[in-house]
């Protein structure tokens, strides 16, 4: 995963629009959020130090290869290769890291999350940064990590639209699993009525499709589902999902697909067929578009990796 040209991969690249830089004065940051936007995800692999500064939103970061040091007011936090740190708002603090590294960082606008779900108990929580790892966090780690894997994925794959309400959506699982070891996704929805009836209705919905994807689920059959007209619901997913309909069952085949390939020696066809393509062409055409090569060099690729972490 290493890029020694500092470029960032395709994959990665800011949707919208690159940053148009910091904006830092009296250690007080701008943060350049798209606008109409309440978040921002990037992928760095630069060697590059930050120097001590504050903001607002809420800062997340996860090293994938390498180490950070996080330095703040009362102490120094050396962050290793998958592990999670949370800066609490208006936290001053610098960053410094090795020569050669990758890491996520995300920022949230407070305010918008504040409005999205009940914060408080969060709050409570940060009092001083938290770094979760297996041994902070035994329980959970595994499947925080995984929801801000996802998140990555919500936030720079299939569209130039930034998916906000699955990504808090995600986050706000995130908030459950660190402030309550008894939290179910069911726990935790939107305290504004009307957003947390949208919320339940797509959720319901989603549940369904993951279920029924193979089954080529019209726009018209979905829209009854959850009780909407067919042209107030694609507005509706859009706005909930970040992706058309049509993309978004895609996407739900494409992850059946990639799965198949990485964890089966069946054919291609049958990977195109298990997941509900109508043919390979298919298949091809939009592994070709999501990850750029074609369903078997995507397998190769796979072995590889599995391979060398082997070794």
């Amino acid at each position: 995963m290493q890029f020694k040209d500092n470029t960032v991969p395709g994959n990665y690249q800011q949707p919208i629009r690159n940053f148009v830089g910091r904006i830092v004065s009296d250690f007080v940051e701008e943060v350049d959020f798209v606008p109409n936007s309440n978040l921002r995800i990037w992928y760095n692999n630069k060697a590059e130090d930050y120097p001590a500064h504050r903001h607002s939103s809420l800062e997340i970061a996860i090293p994938m290869e390498g180490k950070y040091k996080y330095v703040f007011d009362d102490r120094t936090v050396i962050l290793n290769e998958k592990e999670i740190l949370i800066v609490p708002p208006n936290s001053l603090h610098k960053i410094t890291g090795t020569h050669t590294g990758i890491r996520f960082i995300y920022l949230f606008k407070i305010d918008f999350m504040k409005s999205f779900f009940d914060y408080s108990d969060f709050e409570n929580l940060l009092k001083e940064p938290v770094i979760i790892n297996s041994e902070t966090y035994p329980d959970t780690y595994n499947k925080i990590y995984e929801k801000f894997m996802e998140i990555n994925n919500l936030y720079f794959f299939y569209t130039t639209t930034i998916k906000e309400i699955p990504i808090f959506s995600a986050l706000m699982s995130v908030i459950g699993l660190l402030v309550k070891p008894e939290y179910t996704e069911d726990m935790i929805v939107p305290p504004n009525a009307k957003q947390r009836e949208v919320y339940i209705k797509f959720k319901n919905l989603t549940e369904w499709l993951n279920l029924h994807y193979q089954d080529d689920i019209t726009m018209d059959e979905a829209a009854n589902f959850i009780g909407y007209s067919k042209y107030h619901f694609a507005r509706l997913f859009k706005e909930y999902s970040g992706m058309t309909y049509c993309d978004y069952q895609v996407s739900l085949k494409m992850k059946c697909a990639a799965g198949l390939l990485a964890d089966t020696d069946i054919s291609i066809a049958d990977v195109a067929f298990k997941s509900g393509f109508n043919n390979i062409t298919s298949l091809s055409r939009n592994f070709q578009k999501l990850y750029n090569c074609s369903p078997s060099v995507y397998r190769n690729r796979i072995r590889r990796k599995k391979a060398s972490q082997r070794s």
